[in-house]
């Protein structure tokens, strides 16, 4: 059986392309708005996910950047204690610290004992992971600004994949 495709009247297509642009000019506005005013030359667009946050998501940002250097640095202590789990132990103090560093926090946290064996010691850090993961998810929804919210929900995913490869 043949079907035979609906033609668009002129009337469609000018109605249709006025919703568009009407669509994109509200965008446009919106951006402007999340970015603080009107753009001017040199503003690339983007939305900085490091700018100057409201008060309750400044606190947000503290308290994920504070547990995220606790876990930097006991995954770092980690490696550093037990030789077989080295390698796991520097690459998510890589990117906790990296982390860190985009929620521009400079302070290190103190290095925890780390006692036990190599058992003991990945079932520790996997909790400390799991713990951090659920934080990050929870302040992305708390985050009042919807870039913070991005980045916090990017970072949990970072960490969700970095305990798929733990276990």
């Amino acid at each position: 059986m043949l079907h035979h495709p609906t033609h668009l009247s002129r009337r469609g297509l000018l109605a249709g392309g006025l919703g568009g642009l009407a669509v994109l000019a509200t965008g446009c506005d919106a951006v402007g708005d999340v970015l603080g005013g009107e753009e001017g030359p040199g503003t690339s667009g983007a939305v900085s996910p490091t700018a100057p946050a409201a008060d309750a998501d400044g606190v947000l940002v503290e308290e994920a950047a504070a547990a995220i250097a606790a876990t930097a640095a006991l995954a770092a202590a980690t490696g550093a204690a037990v030789p077989a789990l080295d390698r796991i132990g520097r690459r998510l103090s890589r990117l906790h610290d990296a982390h860190a560093r985009e929620l521009g926090w400079s302070d290190t946290a103190e290095r925890p004992s780390v006692t036990g064996g190599r058992a003991a010691a990945l079932r520790r850090l996997q909790k400390a992971e799991a713990r951090l993961q659920d934080h990050l998810a929870a302040a992305a929804l708390e985050a009042e600004s919807g870039a913070l919210a991005q980045v916090l929900a990017s970072m949990a995913a970072a960490v969700a994949q970095q305990r798929a490869v733990l276990s």
